[in-house]
């Protein structure tokens, strides 16, 4: 009976998901709550460097999960791009490619330019494992100590109330 509960629980938040505008297929067991710890996770940069989001620390951090194959990431790009320059350089904002093929991500990056730091997950080995994430987009906001404060499931709209959570953490700092 409970695998039965769990699994008509997963197919609900499978549907919203696919309802609000993400891809893929939602996990119910997600290790993330808001005002706690966000993970580490073990990515790489552009030239295939490792990198620890531990570096950030002190930094407020908008990491945004996306690939070249979500229709819902690229159709919202234009919109974060032009809300990430109303940020200063007290807020870092991070792009995670989880793309199968790096390369498709770098081309995509090429044609369409940003001032983020683009990192890595290459079919999303460290998203599945760290975060238990299957639906992207997604999107975190993260304090200077490293507590997860806000995250989002889906397009997002980045408007001005996005913009005032990232204030009050800048004012907190």
């Amino acid at each position: 009976m409970r695998l039965k509960k769990r699994w008509c629980i997963g197919l609900i938040v499978s549907m919203l998901g696919l309802l609000s505008g993400c891809e893929g297929i939602s996990s119910v067991d997600s290790p993330l709550l808001e005002g706690k710890p966000f993970p580490e996770m073990e990515l790489v940069t552009y030239d295939n460097e490792p990198f620890s989001l531990k570096q950030l620390k002190g930094k407020v951090v908008i990491l945004k999960l996306w690939a070249t194959w979500c229709a819902v990431c690229r159709e919202e790009a234009p919109h974060f791009l032009a809300f990430s320059k109303k940020l200063d350089d007290s807020v870092v904002v991070v792009s995670v490619s989880v793309d199968q093929n790096v390369n498709s991500a770098k081309e995509y990056l090429l044609e369409h330019p940003n001032d983020f730091l683009q990192l890595f997950d290459k079919s999303m080995v460290q998203t599945k494992v760290v975060l238990k994430v299957s639906v992207i987009p997604q999107v975190y906001l993260i304090d200077q100590e490293g507590i997860l404060r806000y995250f989002a499931v889906g397009a997002v709209v980045w408007d001005d109330e996005i913009l005032k959570k990232v204030q009050r953490l800048l004012e907190r700092g």
